[in-house]
């Protein structure tokens, strides 16, 4: 699992821009760069009752979450829809995230709450190429750098700014490519966590079995 996930640490380091330059590693060398603006649009579609509690998106994790207990379905009219391929703003600081970060919609369509900013793709982009590229620290700390302020513990997201960083991207094709090759290192490691996960539940039942 170690060298599995060291593996895709070096192929995203690689792979992905950083600070407007080329990677190190590609298939077809091709890139160009555009203003976010050009890329991304804000989406502030509402939820017109379409989704119910079930269907809310947990922005940090891009998982399903839960609505606040006793949320009435004026309440849930409140939150954004964010389709699948959309992403959006997660403002808490980490150690790996200085600036907060964008998280891609991979899951399917689904609410958020209304304090997280939606924006929505204007360009064919490959989903599974988009979701390590927005996320990342390396291609995304100095556009995020230059278009958040900062509050106690989160960022906020400065429209004005944003719209107006810089960002290098791959053609299509080459997105098509490095998507694939992410694609199967993540299956890699879902499968071995699998049998990891499989093999401790083994432990534990022999254990039971061995100081009953």
């Amino acid at each position: 699992m170690n060298k599995l996930k060291s593996l895709r640490k070096g192929i995203k380091e690689s792979t992905l821009p950083k600070n407007l330059k080329s990677p190190s590693a590609s298939f077809e060398n091709t890139g160009k760069i555009f203003r976010f603006s050009e890329l991304f649009k804000r989406s502030s579609e509402k939820n017109d009752g379409s989704f119910s509690k079930d269907k809310v998106i947990s922005v940090a994790n891009m998982r399903w979450g839960t609505a606040p207990k006793n949320s009435s379905d004026d309440y849930m009219k409140t939150y954004f829809i964010l389709r699948k391929g959309d992403i959006a703003f997660e403002g808490n600081r980490s150690k790996n995230y200085s600036f907060g970060r964008f998280v891609a919609n991979d899951l399917e369509d689904g609410i958020v709450s209304h304090v997280f900013i939606v924006y929505r793709p204007k360009k064919e982009l490959n989903l599974n190429y988009l979701k390590y590229y927005i996320n990342d620290e390396q291609v995304m700390r100095t556009p995020l750098r230059m278009s958040t302020s900062r509050t106690t513990m989160m960022t906020n997201l400065v429209q004005k700014d944003i719209v107006k960083q810089k960002l290098l991207l791959p053609s299509i094709q080459e997105q098509n490519k490095l998507g694939e090759l992410y694609k199967k290192v993540d299956a890699l490691i879902q499968m071995n966590q699998l049998k990891l996960n499989r093999l401790n539940q083994l432990k534990q039942f022999l254990l039971q079995k061995l100081f009953v």
